[in-house]
């Protein structure tokens, strides 16, 4: 008679705890594997009976790790996302797989289309498809952040290059609207924001925030990029990271307010290690680097 092997947890149950810890969530997990969220809890409970420990802490509609659970999780995390780099990476065949990098929409359009000629004119095979929006960097080949390095095991994040937050408005705007000295003045002018760039706003104001917001007059856009926009046509003062508005900026369409209170931050390339075995990841990642770092 054939005994069980006890060096290894049941195999099905692995994926599942993975997505499981990563979501924290039953439901999101059963939606991200196609399954049950009673089959998922069944793979959960399967897993701890193996192990003889608890990993997750159950409480009314939310769960966290164990201290253990939380150990375990992250070497299963790793180990898994290995797999699945070498795994594609084997697996890509006659059809090319495309590296699927995800990005910004303004920098997309501002500091990487101008210059992706130059990659395919070195590299005439690779094939890249740009996403944008909300994405999980787990979900793609690369990413590109803004905002502060991200520490994470197994992946790792470069800066690419300045992202500072800085007022811009038109001319036009400028000589019409109400006097604009100092920082505080913006609370007599009206201002342009996007539902994802809120935070923008926020950061570059600090204290000031609650107070400004409290009385100046906003134009509400839906998408990312249309304040750049709604600047230029002297609508009212964008807030924009100035690496955007470069050529903007020198021409004369924009003017930049407040320098000396721009607020430093980064964009970033996030990757997991395992991506740097493929060739055209690496050739990519380093026409990115040339490309856009200043």
């Amino acid at each position: 008679m054939q005994t069980r092997r006890r060096d290894l947890p049941p195999m099905t149950s692995l994926p599942v705890f993975e997505s499981v810890g990563r979501h924290m969530s039953i439901a999101k997990a059963a939606d991200e594997l196609c399954l049950t969220p009673g089959a998922v809890s069944r793979q959960i409970q399967n897993l701890e009976l193996f192990l003889g420990c608890d990993l997750f802490e159950r409480s009314h509609r939310r769960i966290t790790f164990t201290p253990v659970g939380e150990v375990y999780w992250d070497k299963i995390h790793v180990s898994l996302g290995q797999i699945r780099a070498v795994t594609s990476d084997l697996s890509v065949g006659v059809e090319r797989r495309p590296l699927v990098i995800g990005s910004p929409r303004v920098f997309l359009q501002k500091c990487i289309m101008p210059v992706l000629g130059t990659l395919y004119a070195r590299r005439p095979d690779i094939v890249v498809k740009f996403v944008t929006g909300g994405h999980d960097v787990e979900g793609v080949d690369g990413a590109i952040h803004v905002g502060e390095a991200i520490s994470k095991k197994g992946f790792v994040c470069e800066i690419l290059g300045d992202a500072d937050l800085t007022p811009v408005c038109s001319p036009a705007y400028l000589r019409r609207a109400p006097p604009l000295d100092t920082p505080d003045d913006l609370e007599r002018h009206t201002l342009l924001r996007s539902a994802e760039f809120t935070r923008n706003w926020e950061r570059w104001l600090g204290q000031r925030a609650p107070r400004i917001f409290s009385s100046t007059r906003f134009i509400d856009l839906e998408s990312s990029g249309l304040e750049l926009t709604a600047a230029i046509e002297g609508l009212g003062i964008a807030i924009v990271r100035q690496k955007l508005v470069k050529q903007e900026l020198a021409d004369g369409q924009l003017v930049a307010l407040f320098e000396k209170d721009m607020v430093h931050e980064h964009y970033f390339f996030m990757f997991a290690d395992p991506k740097l075995r493929s060739d055209s990841f690496r050739f990519f990642r380093n026409w990115l680097r040339d490309a856009v770092v200043e």
